[in-house]
């Protein structure tokens, strides 16, 4: 089974990315698989010889994360797999049973993290692509400061979405063309078919008219929210939905802080040089705001949508 890894800032745009691939008759798109790479650092999992399947399934069955798949691995053939790779594509295909696509041959993942983690995944599955999708910065901090996780204030958006830029622009050098390719949230939203096409390109895939609306991945219960673009045809007034989401200030401190990577990006700047830094009243304002909501608000909100999502999928898993 061929791998396709998205990734990305979160709120980058890569679950409807991985919607509109998975739409693809031989593509078959996941939930967030975190566990894929996080298991092999459990201790429990090594033994002499190499990896133990047995345990590393069992990890796997305690990942919140993968618990939202709502499968159920009881009928794990453990004699017919000897690697921990055969493991995790016994499980995408086991999803894809699930949701009608039994005879995908491509597995779309969209977790964010993938770029981080691509020197671990491309041990795994040596011959995996990897795409990153980029988002305005501005955008990303206008989407995630409302959510119960990540950054809650500009200052921390604009620090997190620049160094994780930063870092993933690094690993698209080392990675280089024939691995990896660059997408633009704003052109896949304003021009999705010239976008996929560019992306079935690289991916050696045929494109197909139904990529368009990103029917290819049914979001899981507990995010649905989050991602209520997934499933409909591109708005291209979400490209710029964040000029009216962001106060001035707010965009001028972002692009204090973030202005050379946007500028980078190609992104233009409305202040540009003359943006002002926080004020000290600014910083302690904001320094407060995230304490409150990290440690308290948004700690509550949190898990009190995760334990329904579970609860959700264990329902699903039953039936």
């Amino acid at each position: 089974m061929m791998t396709v890894f998205i990734g990305g800032h979160p709120r980058s745009g890569t679950t409807l990315l991985g919607a509109m691939i998975g739409a693809h008759s031989g593509c078959v798109c996941t939930p967030e698989s975190q566990f894929k790479t996080r298991t092999l650092r459990h201790s429990s999992v090594e033994q002499k010889g190499g990896l133990d399947i047995s345990a590393a399934s069992n990890v796997i069955k305690q990942e919140w994360r993968f618990n939202i798949w709502g499968l159920n691995l009881s009928d794990l053939p453990y004699g017919q797999i000897h690697a921990y790779p055969e493991l995790v594509l016994w499980i995408v295909k086991k999803y894809g049973e699930k949701t009608g696509k039994k005879n995908a041959h491509i597995w779309v993942d969209h977790t964010p993290s993938n770029i981080k983690n691509a020197d671990s995944l491309l041990r795994l599955f040596p011959q995996t692509k990897f795409i990153h999708i980029v988002r305005d910065g501005r955008g990303v901090a206008a989407s995630i400061m409302s959510l119960d996780w990540g950054a809650n204030t500009i200052d921390r958006a604009a620090r997190s979405w620049s160094k994780r830029l930063s870092q993933y622009l690094d690993i698209e050098s080392f990675l280089g063309n024939e691995r990896i390719i660059r997408v633009g949230f704003e052109d896949l939203v304003q021009n999705p078919e010239a976008t996929l096409k560019r992306i079935c390109q690289f991916l050696c895939i045929d494109f197909q008219p139904e990529m368009v609306r990103g029917g290819g991945f049914t979001v899981p219960h507990y995010t649905s929210k989050q991602h209520s673009l997934v499933g409909k045809a591109p708005d291209p007034g979400e490209a710029d939905a964040w000029e009216k989401a962001l106060r001035p200030r707010q965009v001028e401190i972002f692009e204090h802080i973030a202005g050379e990577v946007l500028s980078s990006l190609g992104y233009p700047l409305r202040y540009g040089k003359s943006a002002q830094k926080m004020t000290i009243k600014e910083r302690v304002i904001s320094n407060v705001q995230e304490i409150m909501k990290r440690e308290f608000i948004n700690k509550a909100r949190h898990w009190r949508r995760i334990r329904k999502g579970i609860a959700t999928a264990s329902k699903q898993r039953e039936s």
